[in-house]
């Protein structure tokens, strides 16, 4: 049986479609594992098939290896700490709404201080990311904000003021630290734990004053 979308009409904007996963994705909320053409919503909504069809797409959830979390219970492993999988079971996709994205205006603070705070949330199942502004990320795992499941918030301390690039002394150190050679420094680090952070962000005196 097919499931319903939140809408009843979307723009075409509001819409992904033709994805395609080849498994350890998504699934079914019967917990059976999806491979195929997906599509998704601005909504957060994802659903079977390329494109929505009447009566034949189901919504599709953050997928979750059942088999692998019985055998660890079985055998006494303590999965307690191990990704929620109740929650994502349970969670109402449809309520995960995604909101534009936004940048937080610059402060007299920040330019004094030659560096602003960036915000933004990561989607840890397909490595979406979003910029938002201070009130947005706050409300990040609150009702009417993104899901905490689905989405990780972060911040980056971004340089908006100085010179391009670093200026070197005669003995190599640094004497004044540059926009670019600093915001470089900062999307290397943490793309580690972010990966995609590397593509999202390429223009390294983005916000500069």
């Amino acid at each position: 049986m097919a499931d319903k979308r939140k809408r009843i009409y979307y723009t075409k904007a509001q819409i992904t479609e033709g994805l395609v996963t080849n498994g350890g994705e998504w699934m079914f909320t019967d917990n059976t594992e999806y491979i195929g053409q997906y599509h998704t919503y601005t909504t957060g909504e994802v659903f079977s098939e390329a494109s929505y069809v009447k009566d034949k797409s189901r919504i599709l959830i953050p997928y979750i290896n059942i088999d692998l979390i019985n055998e660890q219970n079985e055998i006494g492993i303590d999965t307690t700490k191990n990704f929620e999988y109740d929650n994502i079971k349970n969670l109402d996709v449809s309520k995960s709404i995604i909101p534009n994205p936004s940048r937080q205006p610059i402060s007299n603070n920040d330019i004094k201080s030659e560096y602003i705070i960036r915000y933004f949330a990561y989607k840890v199942n397909d490595g979406q990311l979003l910029e938002l502004d201070k009130d947005t990320y706050n409300k990040v795992g609150s009702e009417d904000g993104l899901d905490k499941i689905l989405w990780r918030k972060f911040q980056l301390r971004w340089k908006v003021s100085g010179p391009d690039n670093d200026i070197i002394k005669s003995d190599g150190s640094i004497s004044e630290y540059g926009i670019i050679d600093t915001n470089k420094r900062t999307i290397a680090l943490k793309s580690e734990e972010y990966p995609t952070l590397m593509d999202y962000i390429v223009d390294y005196k983005d916000y500069s004053i």
